[in-house]
C-alpha cells in the first residue's frame, strides 16, 4: 500500500467516524421513543393523559376526570380549601376550543343548541398542550359515537 492509499483510507475512516458522532449527537435532548398515536390509545389512557395535564396545571383548582360511561365524562373540581364539585359532561354534546389570551385556555362547553351548562376552562402551558388536550377529548368523543353503533 502506498502512502497516498493509506492517507485516502484514513480520510474515509475519519469521515465515517465524524458522521457516526454527529448522528449520535442528534438525539441529545429528544425522546428516543415516539408518543403513542392518539388513535391507538384506549379511553382510559386518554383520561389518564387529561388528568396528567390537569394535575400539572393545578394552581387554583384541583381537577380530576373519570369516564362514567363511554359517553359521560365526570369532572370533579375542588378549589383549594373548598368542597368538591362534580359535573357530568355528555361527550357527544361537548364543544372544545382553546384561546391564547393568557397562556392557553382550553374551554369545554355544551355544543350550540344544547341546554345551558357551565363552561369548564383549563389553563395549559402552550399550544402543543392545548392541541393535545383537545385531541384527547375528541378521541373520547369518537369512542362515544363508536360505542353507540
Amino acid at each position: 500500500m502506498t502512502v497516498h492509499e493509506a492517507r485516502r483510507r484514513w480520510r474515509w475512516i475519519a469521515a465515517g467516524l465524524a458522521i457516526a458522532a454527529m448522528a449520535g449527537a442528534c438525539t441529545d435532548g429528544y425522546p428516543t421513543k415516539d408518543a403513542p398515536a392518539a388513535s391507538d390509545m384506549s379511553a382510559a389512557e386518554h383520561v389518564h393523559a387529561l388528568n396528567g395535564m390537569l394535575r400539572h396545571e393545578a394552581r387554583t383548582l384541583d381537577a380530576r376526570m373519570t369516564l362514567a360511561t363511554p359517553c359521560i365524562l365526570r369532572l370533579a373540581t375542588t378549589a383549594h380549601g373548598g368542597r368538591e364539585s362534580i359535573a357530568s359532561l355528555r361527550l357527544e354534546t361537548l364543544q372544545v376550543a382553546f384561546s391564547a389570551e393568557e397562556r392557553y385556555r382550553v374551554s369545554v362547553a355544551p355544543a350550540a343548541g344544547m341546554p345551558a351548562a357551565p363552561d369548564h376552562r383549563f389553563v395549559v402551558d402552550g399550544w402543543q398542550d392545548a392541541v393535545a388536550f383537545r385531541s384527547h377529548l375528541q378521541q373520547l368523543q369518537m369512542a362515544c359515537v363508536a360505542s353507540k353503533s
